[in-house]
């Protein structure tokens, strides 16, 4: 995968209001190609951030985080589908007959669109993840599991924490792609992401998409943050590439 800098950000729109999202695509321009609309947009608007975000030529990451029964699920996906976005995800904790139909269900359509799960959200500590998931397997080891059942169901990738990239792209192949939320430049706040990484040691360390939103999008200057970020991008691409 030749991925340039541009190709790997992806904004987040953490608003309610269209107006809200017009004003700051607007203000970012050319800087960025990419946005994730989130459910907290998603329903607030109705859906029409999507269709204003394609009515510019933007590309959109859906990000509903599907999760229910198999045949509901690929029927959240078909819509998802029909859309045209170019990435929606699915939770891994579905399990894997719930992956295989999506993945079915697009290919069956001839789908271009990017079709990832979810492993474990960034905002899990190990201690918090362990009490939930009552597993054996630390954060690490849950997300490798994930990403391989995600995998053997054919779809395209996972959410992960930059912490989580390598590994997974070493069991999974570096054309199985990682979306990795939890990236943050050093002059930004951390937020409640807990299991963070600069975006030039994320790619260093195998994230093909980073997601990255209030260091942008709350910045007094986006269009300088959203640039400042992509020439951190470009320089863990030197090192990967030298």
């Amino acid at each position: 995968m030749k991925l340039k800098a541009k190709d790997r950000l992806i904004v987040a729109l953490d608003y309610k209001t269209l107006d809200e999202v017009k004003d700051i695509v607007n203000e970012i321009g050319d800087a960025v190609s990419t946005y994730k609309v989130g459910l907290e947009l998603f329903l607030n608007t109705r859906g029409e951030a999507v269709d204003y975000l394609h009515s510019i030529d933007k590309k959109v990451f859906l990000d509903l985080k599907f999760h229910d029964i198999p045949n509901t699920t690929t029927m959240a996906s078909m819509f998802a589908n029909k859309q045209e976005v170019f990435m929606f995800n699915v939770h891994a904790g579905g399990g894997p007959t719930m992956m295989r139909s999506v993945a079915d269900m697009l290919k069956e359509n001839s789908s271009d669109s990017i079709a990832i799960a979810v492993t474990v959200l960034t905002s899990f500590t190990e201690e918090e993840a362990a009490a939930h998931f009552k597993s054996d397997l630390n954060i690490s080891g849950l997300a490798n599991h994930w990403a391989i059942e995600t995998k053997e169901s054919g779809l395209h990738g996972v959410v992960c924490s930059p912490l989580e990239a390598k590994k997974i792209k070493e069991l999974c192949g570096e054309n199985f792609y990682t979306i990795c939320p939890g990236v943050r430049p050093l002059w930004a706040a951390s937020n409640d992401q807990k299991r963070i990484m600069t975006p030039k040691i994320a790619v260093e360390n195998g994230a093909d998409f980073l997601v990255v939103g209030r260091p942008i999008t709350k910045s007094e200057n986006p269009v300088h943050a959203a640039k400042l970020i992509l020439e951190e991008i470009e320089a863990g691409l030197k090192i990967i590439n030298s």
